[in-house]
């Protein structure tokens, strides 16, 4: 199909005006989001694409200001666009591969995971991913118990699994992210990994040893109060989707939740936080 690209210049151009951004555009039909230099780029399909959504949406904006302009994107081959564009082979720690499954030449790696992007988020490129990943190569995660919130293309709860996890749930609230991981989970033979859409309001009593939240930061400051209600004594929470000048702010609300500081890692700007029950 048809998609229409919305290219959004914010001023000032801050993380929490791209967050309220995107949150209103998700609820008049937009799927996917890029951050670009001077904003946000949102994508919806021309069948769904409405002029007076859209308006009902910037007149919703009191605390910052936007210019947007619109662009037309032609159905097209979409692995074709990712491949030739996006996505290449990528070698994480030296020991962990990842590809897509329409990749025809690739290194070779101890671990391997195929990854068909689509329009999910989570391929390693982006900085919070790539961390993520190298992180989760240290930690020894067998029979463990993992929850990733926000799980994306499913890529962290793959290589958990592929490292011995035990039960492992993965979280969505975009269907198209739930799909995209039930079809990489198939790809990598990880078919024990149960999918959900939704937030943290579907955990009931459950507790993990490991989990993930790689989505915004004010979701991530909402969320760390459940998230320590249903991590086991002694487990680890492993947090990103936010700037390294907004780790503070996190790391402030976490404190505030009970959660002891193991360390901060950075890149490209991006941070994880890791923390401790």
């Amino acid at each position: 199909m048809n998609y229409i690209e919305i290219q959004f210049t914010i001023t000032p151009n801050k993380t929490e005006h791209q967050e309220t951004l995107t949150a209103l555009l998700e609820e008049a039909g937009f799927e996917s989001f890029m951050e670009i230099d001077y904003g946000l780029s949102a994508f919806i399909p021309e069948k769904q694409y409405s002029h007076s959504k859209l308006n009902e949406v910037l007149a919703q904006i009191e605390t910052f200001k936007l210019k947007y302009s619109e662009v037309k994107i032609e159905d097209q081959n979409w692995n074709d666009v990712w491949e030739q564009n996006y996505f290449k082979p990528i070698v994480i720690g030296g020991k962990l591969l990842i590809r897509a499954s329409f990749h025809n030449e690739f290194p070779e790696a101890e671990q391997e995971i195929i990854i068909d992007p689509k329009t999910a988020f989570g391929t390693g490129y982006h900085g919070t991913t790539y961390m993520l990943l190298e992180e989760i190569l240290t930690l020894d995660l067998q029979n463990k118990r993992i929850l990733d919130m926000g799980t994306g293309t499913g890529i962290l709860a793959i290589l958990s699994k592929k490292k011995g996890a035990a039960n492992t749930l993965a979280v969505d609230n975009d269907m198209k992210s739930v799909t995209s991981t039930l079809e990489n989970i198939n790809l990598n033979n990880t078919s024990d990994i149960v999918v959900k859409e939704g937030t943290t309001a579907i955990l009931t009593d459950e507790t993990f040893d490991v989990i993930y939240e790689n989505i915004w930061k004010t979701i991530v400051i909402e969320d760390l109060p459940i998230l320590y209600k249903h991590l086991t004594k002694g487990g680890i929470v492993l947090t990103s989707g936010f700037y390294e000048h907004d780790a503070p702010e996190v790391l402030q609300a976490a404190e505030a939740a009970g959660f002891r500081h193991e360390k901060t890692i950075t890149k490209d700007g991006w941070a994880v936080v890791k923390f401790i029950k």
